[in-house]
Order: structure tokens, then sequence, then C-alpha cells
């Protein structure tokens, strides 16, 4: 028989023989047990004293057992009730359980019957300590996902920011309305979609992220939508897209414009219906998602192209937030900085602490074509070479940005891609055909990279 934790109990009967029986055997197992000779003196004593388990007679006079529970249930129904009933009384048994006791057991009793009745109230106390336990971490981790992916992990204090803001505040409430988050690559798109998220009544349910430009043409149906065992050769069991995992919260499309035509198809329909159909499922799941997208291209020049679907367009259109450059907003990247040094000093354990003018104005002075994203890698590669308190200017590794459209260097009529070509190949130029730097320069991955050669027809490019 296991061992049972020490329980702080009250046994409530007016018959004193087996008040005094009931005590002398649950203290010599080290129980801490108070006693009542009647109901009305235990109402007295649980105001009194913490209790964990009453063991309780039905029958005594005034206020009796039923009674008694009543009151527990409403005072404080983490305390668990133990009935004693006559023997051969199943209708009181039976009423005992329905009104709130967590057992009973008839007299004449058995320790036995007492000891089986204690274990099984103490394992279920462990159970709801536990319980409550993991809820409360939940809870914890649920908070800090909203103070770091919130409206106030968004940093800075321009008027550029001020209104990104705004617009979230606005968004989120209106908790089904498709939003469309558009931005140069490394502005943060992520942070304002989680923030959209999190500010909404659908912070509690799941946030589910999506690349659209890392997933294969020949995955992308079976992942977004999900599948059946069996629906195709690799598919050993069922399995949920990003819809049904999402379901109460939210989907983000992350680069949109690069999805298959055929996916915008069936995300459209999706939109529209609110209802998803796995590969090889023959019925419908209905799904309560709302979708968040965001991409760097230019999506109306998609259309015009022929790469993104219209109807697509207008649907995911219905709220757009512009996140602003960093370039576009010089006057944040004080601040931004010192969070950075500060993240990525904790993170490594390094004495760093500030950064010094000379740094902030070499910051200042910087273009970013990288975007929020370069300013943090930068941070962090200094924080790593810095072994004193302040980063000073020597710590920093700025690059000179690759040619743009923006640069004037353009010719007029510059198509989309060929745009694209050229500051790929410019990037590719200036890190002497080196992929990893080359990305870097750009503010993108190197599979985003590759696939953009894949794409443009670049994939021997050096």
């Amino acid at each position: 028989m296991m061992k049972l934790p020490a329980l702080r109990i009250l046994v409530v009967d007016d018959d004193d023989d087996i008040r005094q029986s009931l005590n002398n055997y649950l203290a010599d197992r080290g129980h801490d047990v108070t006693l009542a000779d009647s109901a009305e003196r235990a109402v007295d004593l649980l105001q009194a004293h913490p209790i964990d388990v009453v063991i309780t007679d039905v029958r005594m006079s005034a206020m009796d057992g039923f009674e008694l529970l009543a009151h527990i249930q409403k005072t404080d129904p983490s305390i668990d009730v133990v009935v004693v009933t006559a023997f051969g009384d199943v209708e009181s048994a039976v009423r005992a359980m329905r009104e709130g006791a967590f057992d009973f057991f008839a007299k004449p009793f058995k320790v036995q019957d007492i000891s089986a009745a204690l274990q099984r109230t103490a394992r279920f106390q462990q159970l709801r300590r536990d319980i409550e336990r993991y809820r409360t971490r939940l809870q914890l981790v649920i908070d800090a996902g909203r103070q770091t992916s919130g409206i106030d992990a968004l940093i800075g204090s321009s008027q550029a920011m001020e209104q990104v803001r705004s617009q979230i505040r606005q968004v989120a409430r209106a908790p089904s309305t498709t939003v469309l988050i558009l931005g140069e690559t490394g502005t943060g798109k992520e942070l304002v979609a989680q923030a959209v998220h999190y500010a909404s009544d659908r912070a509690d349910a799941p946030f589910v992220a999506v690349d659209c430009s890392a997933i294969p043409a020949t995955l992308m149906e079976s992942q977004f939508f999900g599948h059946e065992r069996g629906a195709f050769t690799d598919a050993q069991q069922a399995r949920p897209g990003y819809f049904e995992q999402a379901d109460g919260g939210t989907l983000f499309l992350d680069e949109i414009g690069d999805m298959s035509l055929d996916l915008q198809s069936r995300l459209l329909r999706t939109l529209e219906t609110r209802q998803v159909r796995r590969v090889g499922a023959e019925q419908t799941v209905p799904v309560d998602v709302r979708v968040v997208a965001a991409t760097h291209r230019d999506l109306a020049e998609c259309v015009r192209q022929g790469l993104f679907r219209e109807d697509l367009y207008y649907r995911v259109e219905s709220f757009v937030i512009q996140v602003p450059s960093l370039r576009a907003r010089c006057e944040d990247i004080h601040s931004l900085a010192e969070h950075f040094v500060h993240r990525y000093a904790r993170e490594l354990r390094k004495p760093v602490q500030e950064l010094s003018l000379a740094a902030i104005e070499r910051l200042q002075s910087h273009d970013f074509p990288g975007n929020v994203r370069e300013l943090r890698n930068i941070i962090e590669r200094s924080v790593i070479l810095c072994e004193q308190s302040v980063v000073d200017e020597n710590h920093l590794s700025l690059q000179s940005k690759p040619a743009t459209i923006a640069s004037g260097e353009a010719e007029d009529g510059l198509s989309l891609d060929a745009a694209e070509q050229r500051v790929i190949r410019r990037a590719l130029e200036q890190a002497a055909g080196h992929r990893g730097e080359a990305a870097r320069l750009l503010g993108i991955s190197r599979d985003a990279l590759r696939r953009r050669l894949q794409r443009l027809g670049m994939d021997d490019a050096s």
C-alpha cells in the first residue's frame, strides 16, 4: 500500500468512541487530526484551521452531514469530503456523491476502508496540485509571450511606429479581419503580426507562423491543409495542416507573394468558406482562423504580371499595415541598438552595458539596407567582440549596402525580376561569390537567397 502524505483531517461525528478511534488511527500515521462533535462546531473549526479532508457522519443532531457538505462546497470546494453512512444506506451514499462528496464508506467500517478512501483523496489532491502548477506555468508562458511578442515588443517612439501601434490596436478589435503587412525585408513584419495576435481576443489560442517561400511546392497543399493516412506514399498517419493547428488563433503567412497560384486558389476558398479539406479526405473541417499575411513584394505589380491572383489580393488587403524601413525612422536606431546590446549581453553573459556616443552616431549615419535585422546582427557581433562595458565604434562592422533601385542606378522601365537580379548580382559581386555573405548583405537568409536564385534562373550565379 502506498505511503500516504500527511493530511490535515477534520473528523466530524457525534459519537465520541468513533471520533477517538479515528483520531488514534490517523494520528499514528502522521496525519494532523482535528475533532468536532457536531457540524456546527466543524463550521467554526474550518474557519480557524486549514483543512485538506473532512470525514463526516451523515446523521447528526441539528445540522447534518449533507448540510455540512453543502457549506464546504460553497465556502471552500478545494476541501475533499468523505461521508460516513449507515450500513446499507445506499440512498444516502448516492445522494452524498451527487452533492459533491469525494468518497464514502459505511458503518461499521474497517481501517482498510479509511485507508482506501484517504489514498484516493491523496492521489486526487496531488493531481489537482499538479494541474494548478502546470496551469500557472502555462499562464506565465502566455504572459511572457504577450510581453515579448505584443505591442510592447515594438521598440521605437517615432511617429511611424506610433502609427503602426495605432493600426494594430484598431484591427485587434476585429478578430476575423484579414491583415496584410507590407515592408522591406528585415523590418519586423512577424513581430507586427504577433502584436496583432496578442492584442486580440485570440491571444490565448495558437499563433502559427509559416514561411511560404520555404515550403517546397510539392508539400504545400498537405502542409497547409493536412492529409489523411494513406493519402500519398509517405502519409503513414493523418496530420492536421496549418489551418487546423491555428484553429481559434492566428495563421501568419510570411512572404505570401511567393505562394504558388494553385495554392493561392485553395487559400482564397478557405478564407471564403472557413473550411478546409485534408488531402485524401471526403469531408471538410470548419476552422476559425484569422489570417495575417506579409510580404516585401509589390503585390499589385505581381497581380499585373500574373504572379498573384487578383481576387486573393483584394481579399487579403482588407486591412494593410505598412511597416517603415529603419532609415525612415532613424530616431529609433538608438533605442533599438540599446535593446539589442542588453539582450545579447544577457544571453552571452558579457559585461557590456551601453554604446558609446561615437558608436551611436556611426549607427545613425548608416543606411541599413537590411533594416532592423541588420542592426540586430551588427549589435550581436559587436557584443561578442567587446570585452569592456561600452561598445565603441571600432566594435561595429558596418557594410556598405548593395546597389538597389532606390540608389538611382536602375534604368527606366526595369522589370521587378530584372531589378531583383541586378541587386542579387551586386551583392554576390561584393561578397566575392560567397552566398552566405551575399544573403547577409541583402538582409535575407541563405535559403531565401537560394530560392530566389532558382526562381530567377540564376542558380549558377557566382
